[in-house]
């Protein structure tokens, strides 16, 4: 058996006014999804557990089958993983926006989405700036780096204890009352303050200015934490694999997780990125290999813009051009159960992550097929199905022979 996971990230979410009280889901057209419902199950998971905080880290490491209580030591370290950064004792990843404050406002977490090339000399010029000092400065995709910090003036703990907001949770917000706060508050503060001053008439931001495209006018730094500690999918099930996304945090959750990171020409995080290049790529490791984990982020990043039209888009691109061919494609090798999934929900309304169950389609040899036709929320929720420890799910998956809802419910994780 082999097993295929797809992972809308961010597809779930709250019924909207502005949508007459459906859910992007209701109102996105999704033969696909709609027709892997009907060959399996669906029904609702809880992929972020009570009082851990509904972020992508938290909902992927459910999604991998790892208990987020467990595993989780923070954002920053997985995705240092995933670029083969291996953090020795003491010193602590950050996540390193490169974000656009203007007016006292983040006025976009992304800046404007700005390109790899341009974050990367960006994050070039904040590296010599800072050189010889505690921060060291990686250049990651768009607007997502990492600075790897080594404790002098400030420790370890104190740097894990600061309080630090993931800078899309305050979009069109006020950044103040969120500049990090604690033990060593005022340390990340004053660097955040020393990269307006380096980027500050960057050619590369005055390029984009011209453009009539938004600057990066500073660093974020959040989601900090050491080196983690999880066992391979080697050793836990067996199996070898691969995970495919654009977004350093889920490669790095597989790189743990002794899965192959595979690189894809043309894989932004959003509504352009390769998908037919993802496609080809799960299939070429599922030649070769037991497992491959599918993510794409654009649904997440369409719903922090707080557009229902361009997440609605960024879900039928995902039924047609990755769900679609994912299906034909694993019907003719006839023994690939196919998983498919959104990590969590991310909420047009409030631009931002949110907890609670989210719906999942399974489908493939040994799973039992309900009455449901339709992939949403209020569909899965009609099934009665609800997998409460959202982390069993996919352990489920791969060790049962055969699976119905009664077996997903008691299944161990």
């Amino acid at each position: 058996m082999r097993f295929l996971i797809l992972v809308g990230d961010g597809m779930a979410d709250f019924p909207c006014p502005e949508l007459d009280g459906r859910t992007p889901l209701d109102v996105a057209a999704t033969p696909a999804m709609d027709s892997a419902v009907s060959q399996g199950l669906t029904g609702l998971f809880s992929p972020i557990p009570d009082g851990l905080p509904p972020g992508s880290d938290i909902g992927n490491l459910s999604l991998f089958g790892y208990d987020p209580r467990a595993t989780f030591t923070g954002r920053a370290p997985l995705e240092a993983a995933s670029r083969g950064i291996r953090l020795v004792p003491g010193e602590v990843a950050f996540r390193c926006n490169l974000v656009t404050l203007a007016d006292g406002v983040m006025r976009s977490f992304t800046s404007g989405h700005i390109t790899s090339e341009e974050g990367a000399r960006l994050i070039e010029a904040l590296g010599e700036a800072f050189a010889g000092g505690p921060a060291r400065f990686h250049a990651g995709v768009s607007y997502r780096h990492l600075t790897i910090i080594t404790p002098g003036d400030v420790t370890a703990e104190d740097l894990v204890a600061t309080q630090c907001t993931p800078p899309h949770d305050i979009s069109d917000r006020a950044y103040e009352p969120h500049l990090p706060s604690g033990p060593a508050g005022a340390f990340l503060g004053a660097l955040m303050e020393g990269s307006r001053e380096v980027l500050a008439g960057h050619a590369v931001n005055e390029a984009r200015i011209d453009a009539g495209d938004l600057p990066a006018t500073s660093i974020w730094l959040w989601g900090q934490g050491s080196a983690p500690k999880m066992e391979t999918y080697g050793n836990r099930f067996n199996l070898t694999g691969a995970v495919i996304s654009a977004v350093d945090l889920v490669k790095g959750i597989g790189v743990c997780a002794g899965l192959d990171a595979v690189d894809v020409p043309g894989a932004t995080g959003y509504l352009d990125t390769n998908y037919q290049g993802k496609v080809d790529a799960a299939f070429d490791a599922l030649a070769g290999k037991d497992f491959v984990y599918l993510h794409v982020e654009a649904p997440d990043e369409t719903a922090h813009e707080g557009r229902p039209d361009l997440k609605i888009r960024a879900i039928e691109d995902f039924d047609r051009r990755v769900v679609a061919p994912c299906l034909e494609r694993a019907a003719a090798l006839g023994d690939v159960r196919v998983l498919i999934a959104p990590d969590h929900v991310t909420s047009l309304a409030t631009k931002t992550h949110a907890g609670g169950p989210v719906p999942f389609a399974l489908c493939g040899p040994g799973i039992a097929a309900d009455e449901a036709t339709a992939y949403s929320e209020s569909a899965a929720a009609a099934t009665g199905l609800h997998v409460a420890c959202g982390h069993c799910l996919v352990p489920a998956m791969i060790t049962q022979p055969r699976l119905d809802a009664a077996r997903l419910i008691s299944a161990p994780g």
